[in-house]
């Protein structure tokens, strides 16, 4: 299973099974799709928990929170094929009306100046997406492959 964390994809979990006996399997996709999306929430609720603190961050720290526009910002989006699931901030109204200028009145995308720095003295902090993952990894690779186990039916 593949979680695209931000603009990186982490494979977390690769199972292989071998059944013998049965002539024809079938796979129930939507159990395990449902399972893929389950973790992609955990990991958006946990990335969310890691930016909640009211502190001003320094360089290599995880983000802080101000107005609470990145936290909300984070999403999942579950693939057409429902074989993985990406969980990332996304540009919102609230991030262009903080971050507009008169040179760029469509707003800048806040979390990359967090992940990569700025020219102008803000050093990078602690990728959030990633500890996420990390974080709630053994969780998620659990649950997916209990899924996976339920949606095997024997024709």
């Amino acid at each position: 299973m593949i979680f695209k964390v931000g603009q990186q994809a982490n494979v977390i979990t690769s199972t292989s099974i071998k059944i013998d006996g049965f002539n024809r399997l079938i796979f129930d996709k939507r159990e395990l799709k449902a399972a893929i999306r389950k973790g992609g929430n955990v990991v958006k609720t946990e990335a969310r928990r890691l930016i909640a603190s009211r502190a001003v961050s320094g360089a290599g720290d995880l983000p802080g929170r101000v107005t609470g526009a990145m936290s909300k910002s984070i999403k999942t989006n579950v693939g057409s094929g429902g074989g993985y699931v990406r969980v990332m901030p996304y540009m919102t109204e609230e991030m262009r009306k903080y971050t507009a200028t008169k040179k760029n009145p469509k707003g800048s995308f806040y979390p990359a100046f967090l992940f990569y720095g700025t020219s102008r003295g803000l050093k990078p902090r602690k990728d959030f997406m990633l500890q996420a993952l990390d974080n709630k990894q053994v969780q998620i690779r659990a649950a997916i492959s209990a899924s996976l186990l339920n949606a095997i039916k024997t024709a």
